[in-house]
């Protein structure tokens, strides 16, 4: 049997939450990899699944356990083609992931621990920019790292919190068109003296690439991207 088909270990994608920033990671994973030769790229397997309900709206209304359900169904086909490890393109469903199947819990990279690995050291501080879930729930500061990064993150005031979601975030579901997206987070990062923001939303990956292709007039770092550190490391076990 041919051996390039043996050696890649498959590599699974819980998305649809939106379809377009899940699809937008699964091309940054290949734009990372790709090489001489596609044989040597990382196998994916992208499950997107649009019908999962809002999570911030399902978990706000007690309804855990239906978005828990598709995700464990999802994960397990995943692992069922052979996907022993999974990142799952919604920051606000880590929510659960406490109450993941035990056998499910060690499959999924959290976004959050990626987050946490490879915050940059202070003085530098970055805007959280996520959905209005994720703060609710405390996802951040419910982290066992919180205590030694919390004077690197800087949470939005609650009307602008509001705006990251209503303005920036849900719009991108639809329309990625980053042209009306980037002077909204411009903005922000002025009004709070920052020059960096953390990656807490899928969608906000979509935004950040638009910013990485003008990196070097933004002054190189710019963000904690965790979906582009994950897509880095898997090019990296493809070496």
């Amino acid at each position: 049997m041919n051996s390039t088909l043996n050696r890649r270990t498959p590599f699974g994608v819980v998305g649809g939450m939106g379809p377009m920033s899940s699809a937008e990671f699964v091309k940054t994973i290949y734009e990372y990899s790709l090489r001489e030769r596609e044989q040597d790229s990382p196998v994916v397997y992208l499950h997107s699944d649009p019908t999962f309900p809002d999570r911030t709206e399902a978990f706000l209304a007690g309804e855990d356990d239906v978005v828990l359900a598709k995700l464990v169904e999802a994960l397990r086909g995943l692992k069922a083609l052979g996907a022993p490890r999974a990142a799952v393109c919604c920051m606000t469903i880590h929510h659960l992931l406490p109450r993941l199947p035990e056998d499910l819990k060690g499959m999924v990279v959290s976004l959050l621990d990626v987050i946490f690995d490879r915050l940059p050291p202070a003085p530098r501080r970055h805007l959280l920019l996520c959905s209005s879930g994720t703060r609710r729930f405390r996802l951040f500061e419910t982290h066992p790292r919180w205590e030694e990064a919390r004077e690197l993150i800087v949470m939005p005031d609650e009307a602008d919190q509001q705006r990251i979601h209503r303005d920036l975030i849900y719009p991108m579901k639809t329309n990625p068109d980053m042209s009306e997206r980037v002077p909204l987070v411009d903005a922000l990062l002025a009004k709070y003296g920052v020059e960096s923001f953390v990656v807490g939303c899928s969608e906000i990956h979509m935004l950040a690439k638009q910013y990485r292709a003008h990196a070097p007039a933004r002054g190189g770092s710019f963000c904690v991207d965790p979906f582009a550190i994950l897509a880095e490391g898997l090019a990296g076990e493809c070496l």
